[in-house]
């Protein structure tokens, strides 16, 4: 790419793809300048607008990064469609006594991370409906009761359409009003989404049946497309974790867990618990019964981690070299989760040394 830019200097997209590059390598002042670049030679680039803002907002440049996110919606590959109602796009109007509908997007991670702006305009006095994927209905209708809660469809709910709605947005673009400081993020941390709490009961009993706890739940792997891989930190490295005693180790991971359980049942002896009538990606209102239902939740990054952090349960983050955007560049803290503590690779591939520090502080725990 630094021969290609030499050649065609004025090419925006080698300077988007250096740009990418740069951020891949965790050099991330050479990205943003490589974006901007790109942004000059082209204005309209959405897709370059779009990685700009992810670097902006891991810099905790939230007031810049959010109005950078709005290009999004031009991306070519950006994994949601836009909803197409026909009501004014909200930029800020004063929301009190207002009909405001708010659209839910991207994954079912990103629905629920986002769902920790909704008491904002709540707050501001906004009669808010919000349209979420059909699993989280439930689970959001008992957590923001002063909303109504709608299942995303098309075509869409028939409420929505009798309803006198002054304004409309997708759920992230509520940062931009509501996030753009890192002293917004602090004064609005707290646990905001609440499991069924008979579920609740009846899980935790089931699990401290036969043991006592405390209950650890972890996750090793992510789903992601494009950089599980990288996320994914193979059982292999948690066996000085299952080995600490007192701890009742229980399976939080989605997707196929036999044979990985299997291999440390016969590797070191531990049982890791896997209830097998749970299964996330199907239940919502089970998982996060589930996930409330630990005592320390230990995950790589995936959606688990948001289901944790958003009920304010202890969270500990295995991070990879490179995180996403949402766990900026530095630091132990999380600005979307309170009860959220990092754990970051120092070098590419180096789970070695998280674990290291991960044990230590779990014999303390």
């Amino acid at each position: 790419l630094e021969q290609a830019k030499k050649r065609e200097p004025k090419n925006p997209q080698i300077f988007n793809n250096l740009g990418l590059a740069y951020a891949g390598k965790a050099q991330f002042e050479e990205a943003e300048k490589y974006l901007r670049v790109a942004i000059k030679l082209l204005p309209e680039f959405a897709e370059a607008h779009f990685n700009l803002s992810r670097i902006l907002l891991m810099n905790g440049n939230y007031k810049d990064g959010w109005q950078e996110n709005e290009w999004r919606w031009k991306c070519k590959n950006f994994p949601s469609t836009w909803r197409d109602f026909p009501y004014p796009h909200w930029q800020g109007e004063n929301v009190r006594d207002k009909t405001v509908l708010v659209w839910s997007e991207q994954g079912i991670g990103d629905e629920i991370m986002f769902a920790s702006v909704i008491p904002d305009p709540l707050a501001d006095g906004a009669k808010l409906i919000l349209e979420c994927g059909e699993r989280l209905v439930a689970l959001f209708d008992r957590s923001f009761r002063a909303a109504v809660v709608v299942s995303r469809k098309n075509p869409p709910d028939n409420l929505i359409q009798q309803s006198q709605i002054d304004y409309q947005l997708p759920i992230a673009s509520l940062c931009t009003y509501y996030r753009n400081t890192s002293e917004a993020f602090q004064k609005a941390k707290g646990p905001y989404l609440s499991a069924d709490p008979t579920r609740l009961i009846k899980l935790r009993d089931r699990y401290l049946k036969s043991e006592k706890g405390p209950l650890v739940g972890i996750c090793w792997r992510s789903g992601n497309p494009i950089a599980g891989a990288e996320r994914s930190a193979p059982l292999e490295n948690w066996d000085k974790i299952l080995l600490q005693p007192n701890c009742k180790f229980v399976s939080l991971q989605y997707g196929e867990v036999k044979a990985d359980l299997e291999a440390v049942k016969k590797r070191l002896g531990v049982q890791v618990y896997h209830d097998e009538r749970i299964d996330p990606l199907k239940d919502a209102e089970d998982w996060f019964a589930q996930v409330a239902a630990m005592d320390l939740v230990v995950s790589v990054d995936n959606s688990t981690i948001q289901v944790s952090g958003s009920q304010g349960i202890n969270t500990w983050v295995l991070l990879s070299h490179v995180p996403e955007w949402r766990f900026g560049i530095t630091g132990i803290d999380h600005d979307w989760h309170a009860t959220a503590k990092v754990y970051r690779q120092k070098t590419k591939g180096d789970w070695k040394s998280v674990f290291e520090t991960l044990t230590g502080d779990l014999g303390t725990w």
